[in-house]
């Protein structure tokens, strides 16, 4: 069983601002997230027992890395838990440092032959820059089996005295077909299916919503309108976004690669959802950029908001590039009364 993969700065920059708020999900009882990793894809799936959010991301290694490697004897798949705060701080240690190893020092990893290696575009940029690398692979240290980082820490101008960094983070090596058990839950069409605006940020509402009562309701009609409101002694602060994109459920092709005919989606369409407003946060941890945090900034095309009446809130976060992939929450939501929908 073997992984390695190799990643320039801004890519490892990519990988810790995808981390970095997913790892905000771990729970105290340490419920690690799932890692799945094969020719194609990084997949990661963290659930937590107490607030009862999933998130599932699904990123390209194409995109994510220089060049990699996989075998296993199982299709080379490898499946493993592993502590995502440990990863996001190792990812941090490199990142903040802005470099890799010495490329020189990869030469001869570099220069064996790889079935999986990029499109020539990526290595072409690797051979022309000559730059340091930072190399993230599946070794065992002291007999147990870790996801490695080594990278470097530039202390200053001069390359003699950086210092090189390698981080070890202990992983669970899992069956792949133990994966079934951690994939996004079924949950029924959405009722209503938003484009959030990307200049008018909704966590910094519900943030301030947060802290004057525990739920908040979200009102959402496939005309384009979204409204936010608090309900707290007898009193109700709202906030009104209009003019959001409507996006309907795309056709999904059968297994003849045909796309089945799906019925007009309803223009009227509305939907009330009442969930907990701190659970509601932290799903949108994405969104928080400090001035500190602008370096590792994390690219976003679109965010889209599904809504499931009685049953779940769905955040569709579409990275950019598309190409890169996505990640989605899944937040189960509190089931309506009477006195909930006036």
């Amino acid at each position: 069983m073997r992984f390695k993969a190799k990643m320039m700065n801004d890519q490892l920059a990519l990988l810790h601002a995808i981390i970095s708020p997913i790892s905000k999900l771990q729970d105290a009882n340490r419920h690690f997230a799932v890692l799945y990793l094969d020719e194609e894809y990084v997949r990661i799936s963290c659930k937590t027992s107490e607030s009862g959010i999933t998130c599932f991301a699904e990123l390209s290694q194409k995109e994510l890395f220089v060049e990699h490697r996989i075998e296993s004897a199982a299709d080379n798949v490898i499946v493993c838990q592993v502590d995502l705060v440990s990863l996001k701080l190792a990812l941090q240690s490199v990142v903040g440092g802005g470099g890799g190893v010495n490329k020189q020092q990869q030469k001869r990893g570099s220069s064996s032959s790889n079935n999986n290696t990029n499109s020539s575009n990526n290595s072409n940029v690797l051979n022309s820059l000559q730059q340091e690398v930072v190399i993230l692979k599946l070794a065992k240290r002291n007999r147990l089996p870790c996801l490695c980082l080594e990278g470097r820490h530039a202390q200053s101008d001069l390359a003699n005295h950086d210092v090189e960094i390698h981080q070890a983070i202990p992983v669970t090596i899992l069956r792949k077909a133990e994966m079934q058990n951690h994939l996004p839950p079924q949950i029924n069409i959405p009722q209503v299916q938003l484009e959030l605006p990307k200049d008018r940020q909704i966590r910094p509402v519900i943030d301030r919503l947060k802290s004057m009562g525990k739920h908040v309701f979200l009102e959402g009609n496939m005309k384009g309108d979204l409204t936010i409101r608090l309900d707290h002694d007898g009193a109700s602060m709202a906030c009104f976004y209009n003019h959001l994109i409507p996006r309907w459920q795309e056709e999904e092709e059968d297994e003849n690669g045909e796309r089945g005919t799906t019925p007009m989606p309803n223009a009227n369409a509305s939907c009330i959802v009442k969930v907990d407003a701190h659970k509601l946060s932290t799903c949108l941890q994405w969104q928080q950029q400090t001035a500190q945090q602008q370096q590792w900034q994390l690219p976003v095309t679109s965010c889209l908001l599904g809504m499931v009446q009685n049953e779940m809130l769905v955040l569709h976060v579409l990275l950019s590039p598309e190409q890169v992939g996505f990640f989605t929450y899944y937040l189960p939501v509190h089931f309506l009364h009477d006195e909930d929908m006036t």
